[in-house]
This record gives structure tokens, C-alpha cells and sequence, in this order.
């Protein structure tokens, strides 16, 4: 059996969600425990930290600690990311994100960190990273732009599905999910902001309107 605590998230939501709260927060075997956040590209004015750090508090976690792979980047602080008790991978542009993650050799590290009990937090991009592939970030009217040209899309594949964040619960928005699942023979569940896909082991639970996109 897959060992698996995923959470992925379409944003950052602060209209509390109690089911949904009080699942992720079912995750932490920790009375106190601890994140590390990695931003999608450096944060320097710590903005979206601080947003993050605002979210985890409606929650009761108060240790957020910052991990910069880009230019910020420290690789003597790496091993005290991998003992935090969850890693929360941030929202921004899915393409710069993974080719990070790329440069770091950090695919393999989040994997194992993953099957050896750690718990994988994702907002919108940072989902994307936990699927098989981020050719979805790069489909559709908001799509991201893929502006350094990466090739190589494959992406954490914890997951057997894609994730499509920010759905605005229409009939269109769905009905081009369900070309795209057509075309390459994908599963793909779509999230409405607020809400989240959960997975645990062998689990899979949906929050806040995620559908599959069938």
C-alpha cells in the first residue's frame, strides 16, 4: 500500500471550511507541528510567506519556516526542510516552479520524503507538482506561460490524476477539462478555490465542490 498524506489546494482560502480544516489538520500526528514553505520563485518582501503563515494560524500552526530555491537559495538549511512535518509548495507559475525543483534535484527528495510519512501541502501550482505531469498549466484561457521554455514536464507523479485549480464551477470551464481528458487519455479532477483534493494511502476525498472532471 502506498504510504500518501496529500493535500491539494486550488488557493489559499479564508472563509473557514470546518470539514476541510479539520481534515488536514487530521493529518498531523503533532500537537505543534512544524512546515516548510517553498515559495514558487524568491519572496523577497516575504509576502505570500506571510499569507501562508496567516492561513496555517486559522489551523493552530504557528512554525512556518521559509525555504528558498531560488535566489535565496541555502543548501546547508535542506536537511531541516526534510525533517519539518509537512512541506507546503506555494502557488505561482507551474513552469519556473518545476524547473526549480529540477535544478535543485529535489523531485526525488520530496518523493521520498513523501512515502517515508511526510505530509505534502499544495496551493494551486504547488498541486500541479504533485501530478504525473504540469502539461495542464499550460492549457486553457489562464494558463500559465511557459516563458523559460522547459521540456521536460514530468512532475512529482504522487498521484494518478492531474488538478485543475481555480474551476469557476462552469459548464465551459468543465466541458474544455473534459477535451483535454479526451485528448490525452487523463483523469483530471477540478477544483473550485476553497476547495481541495485529499489524499491519504489509498484514499481520496473531495472538498468544497472538486469534481472529476468526467
Amino acid at each position: 500500500m502506498t504510504q500518501r498524506k496529500l493535500v491539494l489546494l486550488s488557493d489559499l482560502y479564508f472563509d473557514s471550511n470546518e470539514d476541510l480544516n479539520e481534515r488536514i489538520q487530521s493529518l498531523f500526528q503533532q500537537k505543534q507541528p512544524s512546515i516548510g514553505y517553498i515559495p514558487s520563485s524568491s519572496d523577497p518582501q516575504r509576502i505570500y510567506v506571510e499569507h501562508t503563515r496567516r492561513y496555517y494560524r486559522q489551523l493552530g500552526i504557528e512554525d512556518v519556516q521559509y525555504y528558498d530555491f531560488d535566489a535565496e537559495y541555502e543548501e546547508g538549511r535542506i536537511n531541516s526542510l526534510f525533517q519539518c512535518d509537512a512541506i507546503h509548495l506555494s502557488g505561482g507559475n507551474t513552469f519556473y516552479f518545476l524547473s526549480l525543483l529540477q535544478k535543485r534535484n529535489m523531485l526525488e527528495r520530496l518523493r521520498s520524503y513523501v512515502n517515508s510519512g511526510g505530509i505534502l501541502i499544495g496551493v494551486s501550482a504547488g498541486s500541479i507538482l504533485m501530478t504525473p505531469s504540469i502539461r495542464l498549466a499550460g492549457y486553457g484561457e489562464d494558463a500559465d506561460e511557459n516563458y523559460i521554455d522547459l521540456t521536460d514536464l514530468r512532475a512529482l507523479g504522487l498521484v494518478n490524476f492531474e488538478f485543475a485549480p481555480h474551476w469557476d464551477r462552469s459548464e465551459v470551464m468543465l466541458q474544455s477539462f473534459q477535451e483535454y481528458i479526451q485528448l490525452h487519455q487523463t483523469k483530471v479532477y477540478a477544483c473550485p478555490d476553497g476547495g481541495a483534493v485529499i489524499v491519504e494511502n489509498e484514499s481520496l476525498e473531495l472538498f468544497g465542490g472538486a469534481v472529476p472532471a468526467q
